[in-house]
Parts: C-alpha cells; sequence; structure tokens
C-alpha cells in the first residue's frame, strides 16, 4: 500500500506537492507502469540495487555488505512516454513530489540539468548525508517532518516568475499558442522557450499535451459522472476522438477504452494513476 501526505509548510506548499512511501510487506511485489505529469518526483532508497533505462527502473533488495548501507537519490526526468518501475522485493523508499516548478527551487541548476534522463542517480555528499540520517527516524511522519526542515534550509529563492507564469496560463488553458504565452510573459518566443525548456525539462508544446492529459484523465470527473470517451475527448479542447485517441497512444501506448479499463489509482490523498502489471 502506498501511503502519503501532503507538505504541512507553508513555504513548501508552493513548491513541493507531498511525499510518499510503500508501506513494508514480507512478499512485497509491484510492477507497474508510471504515466507523464506535471511536476517531478525524487525517490530515495536505501540498501536497494537499481538497474535503470531510458524506459524504466528495476528496484531490488541489496545485501548489506557488514554493517554497512547504501543509499540512493534518483532523481525523474520529464518522461513524456509511460515509464516502468519493477520492485523486486520490499525496499526502503520515500518519494518527494514537486509541483510543475517546484524542484527548481531546491537546486543550484534548472531541473533538466540535473535530470536530463529519464532516470538518474544524483551524486552528492549534502543529499547523501540528508537520506542517511532520513532512513534513521522511524515512521512516515518523523521523516516527513524531518524531510521538510531539510528542505526549507536548502531553499532558493529564484527568479523564474515568467515560467511560474507560463506554467500557470497552460494549466488554465492547455490551448494557448507559444506566442500568446511570450507576450503573456513580456518576453520573446526564443527566450520562453529556452527557460522553459530549462527549468520544465520539456517544450510548452509537450507540456501542454501532458497537461490536456492529466486533466483527461481526472477520476474524481469521468468516474462520478460516467463519463465516456467522446465526453472526455470534448471536455478537454481535443479536437475530435481522433485527435484523443492518437494523443494517448503517444502517452500511455494505449488506446483511451483500454486505458480507462485497467488504470489503478494509488494514494490516500494525493492519487496517482498506474497500470499494475
Amino acid at each position: 500500500m502506498l501511503i502519503d501526505i501532503y507538505s504541512k509548510s507553508e513555504l513548501l506548499r508552493k513548491h513541493i506537492l507531498g511525499f510518499n512511501m510503500f508501506e513494508k510487506s514480507e512478499d512485497f511485489s509491484i510492477r507497474f507502469f508510471a504515466f507523464p505529469q506535471a511536476g517531478s518526483t525524487i525517490e530515495l532508497f536505501k540498501n536497494a540495487k537499481i538497474n535503470r533505462t531510458s524506459g524504466g527502473i528495476k528496484i531490488a533488495p541489496m545485501k548489506k555488505l557488514g554493517n554497512a548501507n547504501n543509499y540512493s537519490v534518483e532523481i525523474l526526468g520529464k518522461y513524456s512516454e509511460p515509464v516502468f518501475f519493477d520492485f523486486e522485493g520490499y525496499v526502503e523508499g520515500f518519494a518527494i513530489n514537486f509541483k510543475p516548478l517546484g524542484i527548481n527551487y531546491f537546486f543550484d541548476k534548472p531541473y533538466n540539468k540535473i535530470a536530463p534522463k529519464n532516470f538518474q542517480e544524483y551524486s552528492d555528499l549534502k543529499w547523501q548525508k540528508f537520506t542517511k540520517e532520513l532512513f534513521a527516524i522511524k515512521g512516515f511522519k518523523g521523516r516527513v517532518e524531518f524531510a521538510e526542515t531539510f528542505f526549507e534550509s536548502i531553499f532558493r529563492n529564484i527568479n523564474i516568475a515568467d515560467v511560474e507564469k507560463a506554467i500557470e496560463a497552460i494549466l488554465k488553458d492547455e490551448t494557448i499558442h507559444i506566442e500568446e504565452l511570450a507576450s503573456l510573459c513580456c518576453t520573446s518566443t526564443r527566450n520562453l522557450l529556452r527557460k522553459f525548456n530549462h527549468y520544465v525539462g520539456c517544450s510548452p508544446t509537450v507540456y501542454k499535451r501532458i497537461v490536456r492529459f492529466r486533466k483527461s484523465i481526472d477520476f474524481n470527473i469521468w468516474k462520478d459522472q460516467n463519463l465516456n470517451c467522446t465526453d472526455i475527448s470534448n471536455r478537454n479542447n481535443y479536437y475530435d476522438t481522433a485527435h484523443f485517441r492518437k494523443e494517448f497512444l503517444k502517452l500511455t501506448h494505449q488506446n483511451p477504452v483500454d486505458f480507462f479499463k485497467t488504470i489503478s489509482l494509488s494514494g490516500q490523498n494525493y492519487k496517482f494513476p498506474f497500470r499494475i502489471i
């Protein structure tokens, strides 16, 4: 079971959606696809053997060598297709889920510089120390409190107001054109494209596609109102059902009908859409 919690810090709530981890289980094993998201994620692991490819990550328990423990910091890049997670047994983990630009406020480099690939290890002494101390704490809530203290201490008040404004505009209307975005942000199209890629990790065109996809799979709407694919397509500014299907194939590798039949929600507070294998 995935347990999660929203950030309680007034400062962090602007940038961090929340934290989560899997509960320990002796027979734990799970394989699933995760889908493109508007924000970003950092995963911390203790004693994990990790294998990465561009399309997925495999995590398995690592045998300790004497009393030594191994700690890993994994930063997920801006993936625009499904990525595969394969947990071959229980590994202690802790995830930080950021809002669209949130991760940039806690590093001295923009997001696409620290996470140019779908999966990468972040080797940094400060983060290694933080991860080691976090896993020394017993209990999820205690770890969350410790993590919030850490993030408040490394927060950087960077000036990316133009990109923030562009994100806000896209979240309101994902059909907005890049020229309109640039005008709204009082900058040139070229400059906005450059900064957007730096801090979001993809182009505005790809990001608009992800935002529209995420809106279209809002379970609180389509399940409660018993919507079909045509309804969802019309409500989310797809040109027609053919366009809706084409976009879904790009982002999920499934047609919409199969996607909605096989999707699962994980988490207690903010829900993550997964396809469990």
